[in-house]
C-alpha cells in the first residue's frame, strides 16, 4: 500500500470512527487536522522535514476532498528553478493540468525572490483578473520548518506566506516523535512483505527498541528504505536488529559483526545519489590468466562488485543501471556475501 493511501485510511478511519487511531496520538492528530484540510477548498501549507510524506500527506488531502476525481499534479520547485524553461511558463502548463483538481508546490521556501515574485503574478494575479476568473485549482505547499523566520528576514514574501498558509499541517519528524517510529516501521514491513512474497510478521522487540533510538535525519523515507532491505534480506519471521546493521554501527549498545558504512554513505537518501566514480575503461578483464574467459557467474559477481564501488554503494543506481530489481540485486550481494556493503 503506498503511503498516501496510509494517510487516506487514517481520514476515512476517523470520519467513520473506526477503531485503530488512538485518541491524541500523534497519528490522530495528523488525521484530524487532515480531514479538516480536506473538507475545505483553502490553500494547505505543510511544514515537514525533508523525507517526512510532505507529498503523500497532499495526495491523501485531495484524496479524501471534493476534488478527488480530478487530477492531483506536482510542482517540482527545483527542477523547475534549474531548467531552461521560464519559470511562468511552467507553472502555467502545470496550472492547466490541475486545473479543476489540485495542484502542489514542493518546496516554496527554495524559490528566490525573483521566483517568488513571479509565483505570486502566476498563482494569484495574472490567472485571475487578465483571465476573468480564478483559477479553479486547489493549491497546497510544503516547506521547512523556519518558512515564518525567512518571511521575518526577508527572504520569503509575505503575501505569498499569507497566501499559502491559509491551514497549516505540521509533520513533525521522527526523532521527535519516537513513539511513532515502531508503528510505520510495522507498517513498511507488512506492506513489503506481501509485495516481495516474503513471510515476514513483524519487528522484533530488540529491533523496535534500535529502530527507536536511530534519529532518522531522512525521516520516514529513509526508515522506509531500512525495513525494505530488512524484508528483503530476512531469513526468519521477525526482523531483528541484524537485518538493520547501518542502524546499529550507529545507536550505542548495538554491535553487529559487520564494518560499519561511512555516515555519509548510510546516511543519504535513495534518491540523493552522488556522481558515479570515474573509473579507467575495461576496469575488469571477461579473461583469466590462464586465457579461458570467465563464468557467466563469475562476471555477474565481479559486475556487482565493480558497480558497488562506481556507484559508490547507492542501491538505486546500481539495480538501475545492472538492469534488475532492487529484490534481485539484496539478494545477490546476501548470495555472494556482500550485503554489508549496501547502502
Amino acid at each position: 500500500m503506498p503511503l498516501h493511501r496510509f494517510f487516506a485510511d487514517d481520514i476515512r478511519a476517523l470520519r467513520q470512527g473506526a477503531a485503530g487511531l488512538v485518541a491524541g496520538s500523534e497519528r490522530e492528530r495528523t488525521a484530524r487536522l487532515a480531514d479538516r484540510a480536506a473538507r475545505s477548498d483553502l490553500p494547505v501549507l505543510i511544514e515537514a522535514e525533508p523525507g517526512s510524506g510532505a507529498k503523500d500527506l497532499a495526495k491523501a488531502i485531495h484524496a479524501s476532498g471534493e476534488r478527488k476525481a480530478r487530477s492531483f499534479v506536482a510542482f517540482p520547485t527545483d527542477e523547475a528553478l534549474s531548467g531552461t524553461e521560464p519559470l511562468e511558463a511552467v507553472l502555467l502548463r502545470h496550472m492547466r493540468e490541475a486545473h479543476g483538481g489540485t495542484l502542489f508546490l514542493d518546496n516554496v521556501e527554495r524559490l528566490t525572490g525573483k521566483a517568488q515574485e513571479r509565483l505570486v503574478d502566476v498563482l494569484f494575479r495574472e490567472a485571475g483578473p487578465r483571465a476573468g476568473r480564478r483559477p479553479d485549482i486547489r493549491f497546497i505547499a510544503s516547506a521547512d520548518f523556519d518558512l515564518s523566520g525567512k518571511v521575518h528576514e526577508g527572504r520569503f514574501r509575505q503575501d505569498l506566506y499569507h497566501r499559502l498558509q491559509a491551514v497549516t499541517l505540521s509533520l513533525r519528524p521522527l526523532r521527535a516523535r519516537r513513539e511513532a517510529i515502531a508503528e510505520w516501521a510495522r507498517f513498511f514491513a507488512g506492506r513489503f512483505g506481501a509485495d516481495e512474497g516474503r513471510t515476514v510478521r513483524g519487528l522484533s522487540a530488540e529491533a523496535l527498541a534500535l529502530l527507536a533510538r536511530y534519529d532518522w535525519p531522512g525521516n520516514l523515507r529513509q526508515l522506509e528504505n531500512a525495513v525494505y532491505r530488512a524484508v528483503v534480506l530476512a531469513d526468519g519471521a521477525f526482523l531483528t536488529p541484524r537485518e538493520f546493521p547501518q542502524v546499529a554501527a550507529h545507536v550505542e549498545g548495538f554491535r553487529i559483526d559487520i564494518p560499519p558504512l561511512p555516515p555519509a554513505r548510510m546516511l543519504a537518501p535513495v534518491h540523493a545519489q552522488e556522481p558515479a566514480a570515474k573509473v579507467e575503461p575495461h576496469a575488469f578483464s571477461l579473461i583469466r590468466e590462464s586465457g579461458d574467459m570467465l563464468t557467466l557467474a563469475e562476471l555477474e559477481e565481479r559486475a556487482i562488485r565493480f558497480a558497488l564501488v562506481h556507484y559508490q554503494g547507492h542501491m538505486s543506481a546500481i539495480s538501475r543501471h545492472l538492469g534488475i530489481g532492487r529484490s534481485t540485486l539484496y539478494r545477490k550481494l546476501k548470495e555472494l556475501g556482500l550485503n554489508d556493503a549496501a547502502a
